[in-house]
């Protein structure tokens, strides 16, 4: 009785302080992505293109496949050569081993999905929003292949599309 009564009263006390909790963490990731869609986009001398970026998905495939995320200190950058990234270690995918781009949008974040032939199989980023997602799109060279809807952000209109792609269905962060 005594044991109920001393839970009862660790709940109703904990209760309020994890709602605030829960709501402070929610206001602060909101203003985090605020910021971050705000950032600029910057251009290195070299010609180099760092994008900032909400976080990064890497889906490798083979016997030793496997999943890796980050979202704490990502980067993302276009140059002239291919994309360089970093998830654990900063990595590189030219743009010939991309088999084309696609786009998806989940929980209000738009991702930019970068299928390939060597490598990770599937590296995913998360952009923010369509305007960054234009953006990105705009700096990937003409002969990365897109899927109608990379196409229409890009462009406007969806006959700039390579046709004919294999769509990716699996996860993507």
């Amino acid at each position: 009785m005594i044991l109920n009564a001393m839970i009862t009263q660790a709940v109703i006390t904990a209760l309020p302080l994890l709602v605030f909790a829960v709501i402070g963490i929610v206001l602060s990731r909101r203003n985090a992505r605020q910021t971050m869609s705000s950032a600029p986009i910057e251009v290195a001398a070299d010609g180099t293109i760092a994008v900032p970026i909400h976080g990064l998905y890497l889906r490798r495939t083979g016997i030793y496949g496997g999943d890796s995320n980050n979202s704490i200190n990502p980067r993302f950058a276009i140059g002239p050569e291919g994309i360089r990234y970093r998830v654990f270690r900063q990595s590189r995918l030219p743009f010939s081993a991309i088999d084309h781009v696609e786009v998806r949008e989940r929980f209000g974040s738009v991702h930019l999905l970068f299928l390939n032939t060597s490598g990770p199989h599937l590296l995913s980023v998360n952009v923010g929003n369509r305007d960054r997602a234009k953006q990105v799109l705009n700096a990937l060279p003409h002969t990365v292949a897109l899927t109608p809807e990379a196409a229409t952000i890009r462009d406007g209109a969806a006959d700039a599309a390579t046709l004919g792609l294999r769509v990716y269905h699996g996860r993507f962060a």
